[in-house]
């Protein structure tokens, strides 16, 4: 779940799977936040000028003009766009031969959104591979406590 990728992290910020809507004030506080809230209280997240919303159902996302939030490094960023442009129109890979096959197959719906899926997935390994060599053993509590630090 996300919460145990969170504290895998060390990250100290608030996760609420759902917020009821009693407590839609939380929305408003200065520290970093990761809240579900239902799609009927949508309006009431418009308002929020520094805040991020993800629509998981509509499938968007709203970044406010103040907040800024950086690209991918390269080559990563190069990589994902052409394997997903791939995946969304393959006629693009034969477009430039000169004798270009006479069938290309498109793939269905389902097969692209696993192909989608797999992209996402090998960007994120790369994003994530060597984050080992973060991670810091501190011994001197009765347990180890592992603390993920980059350098």
């Amino acid at each position: 779940s996300l919460a145990l990728v969170m504290l895998s992290f060390g990250c100290s910020f608030t996760y609420v799977p759902i917020l009821p809507a009693q407590l839609l004030e939380v929305l408003s506080t200065p520290t970093p936040f990761i809240i579900g809230v239902h799609s009927i209280f949508q309006s009431e997240t418009q308002e929020l000028l520094d805040v991020v919303i993800a629509d998981l159902d509509g499938g968007t996302v709203n970044v406010p003009e103040c907040v800024h939030i950086s690209l991918l490094p390269e080559p990563l960023l190069q990589q994902t766009r052409e394997a997903l442009s791939m995946v969304l129109d393959p006629e693009l890979e034969v477009a430039d031969l000169a004798f270009p096959p006479s069938t290309i197959s498109v793939s269905s719906l389902k097969m692209q959104d696993k192909e989608i899926r797999a992209v996402f997935l090998r960007l994120f390994a790369q994003l994530l591979q060597g984050y080992r060599w973060c991670l810091h053993i501190i011994r001197i509590h009765p347990e180890p406590v592992i603390r993920f630090h980059k350098v």
